[in-house]
């Protein structure tokens, strides 16, 4: 079987969706020919450095890469005096439309059985020309639309898609209400690489991190996007006690400068922002932790009900104590009390109280961490892989 994996993705990138198109398709490599069809585009100075995506993103197996061209005029915007937002819109029309553009000449010269993508509008577009050379396309959904045209253009692919992925049970309920067949669509929701993580003991990566062994510490890693709630985790910092300190780990240029004016404006003199870390050093700062924190916000859909947070199967395996939100999304995967602390979502004093407890209760801490690791071995890319390509098998016959 041959499947093509179209993204108008940077690659390689910092944000999580990186990670998962590559941990997927090279879960999905040793079963099958696949190959990543992505956009060339600007990237940040410290990704162009990037030689080798396999050692970078620590990945099992050599895939098969293809960039092909988009006109990409991003990094000319931040230069207009006025006008930006509009600026910004056009110069994203114009890399899109290139990018399928090009995109059509790739479905037009290789034969394929399966076209894959998470992006909507290449599925529209696959719907329209990639079925008239007999092969399945395979939607993956991260998100259910919010705006009038998003829901057409789902509606639209509800009567021609062989098959849509989600990554929970809620995003499911809501396309199979929007008219796909339930037969049709399969939860299938995010991964991690057990051997990537659990990697050295804390004291190890303390020692490494050079932190202070006598230090509490809770560590965020991952994005700074309002509806990552990692306001309500700074806020919860000034409740804690002068041993604790709290590390973000993540962000980007354009999300860090509010975050430091929150800091900044809370006098939060315990939280430590690091920034962007490479992704194969990430599980060292994980094993240095005490408690790793999931503190979605709940004012968000795709934080309530969409997300299947790499981090989260991460933080399993990194065989540390979890704090995470109390909302539908992250109950899919954890229990309270059995695989991590739940407080809710948004309240800075019940986040601080379920980590006052991990700080004192080291029987409870043992518990949570056994049990989320156990959990944490269905979860593996490739398990992902296997139930992804179960589900085109199933549809193929359909």
């Amino acid at each position: 079987m041959k499947i093509l994996y179209l993204t108008n993705s940077r690659l390689p990138g910092e944000k999580a969706h990186v990670i998962q198109i590559l941990k997927t398709c090279a879960a999905m490599s040793d079963k099958v020919d696949i190959k990543i069809v992505h956009a060339r585009r600007t990237n940040r100075p410290w990704l162009n450095a990037i030689e080798d995506m396999k050692t970078y993103y620590n990945l099992t197996r050599e895939i098969s890469i293809e960039a092909i061209f988009s006109l990409d005029l991003f990094r000319f915007v931040p230069a207009i005096p006025f006008g930006k937002l509009f600026a910004y819109k056009l110069v994203f029309y114009i890399q899109t439309i290139t990018y399928h553009i090009s995109l059509l000449t790739v479905i037009f010269r290789e034969k394929v059985d399966v076209y894959y993508t998470r992006d909507s509008l290449t599925a529209m577009l696959l719907v329209i020309v990639g079925k008239h050379r007999a092969a399945i396309v395979l939607y993956e959904a991260h998100y259910f639309p919010s705006s009038v045209i998003g829901v057409l253009i789902a509606k639209l692919l509800s009567n021609y898609l062989n098959g849509i992925s989600v990554l929970t049970n809620t995003l499911s309920d809501r396309y199979i209400k929007l008219g796909f067949e339930p037969r049709r669509v399969a939860v299938i929701p995010d991964a991690v690489d057990l051997e990537d993580f659990d990697i050295c003991s804390k004291q190890k990566a303390r020692d490494i991190l050079e932190i202070e062994s006598s230090v509490f510490l809770i560590m965020y890693v991952g994005h700074m996007y309002r509806w990552k709630g990692v306001d309500t985790l700074i806020e919860a910092a000034t409740l804690m006690s002068e041993d604790v300190d709290v590390w973000l780990i993540g962000g980007t240029p354009e999300e860090l400068p509010r975050i430091e004016m929150l800091v900044d404006k809370l006098d939060a003199r315990n939280v430590h922002i690091q920034g962007y870390v490479p992704y194969y050093k990430v599980a060292t700062y994980m094993s240095a932790a005490d408690v790793l924190v999931v503190p979605n916000s709940g004012r968000y859909d795709i934080s309530k009900y969409y997300t299947s947070p790499i981090k989260l199967f991460e933080y399993m395996a990194s065989k540390r104590p979890i704090v995470a939100a109390d909302l539908p999304s992250l109950r899919e995967v954890v229990v309270d009390q059995e695989t991590a602390l739940l407080f809710n979502p948004d309240d800075p004093h019940s986040l601080a109280k379920a980590i006052r407890l991990l700080q004192v209760d080291s029987k409870l801490s043992k518990e949570l961490v056994e049990n989320a690791f156990l959990i944490s071995r269905k979860y593996t890319w490739n398990n992902r892989a296997t139930n992804i390509l179960e589900f085109v098998h199933k549809i193929k016959v359909i």
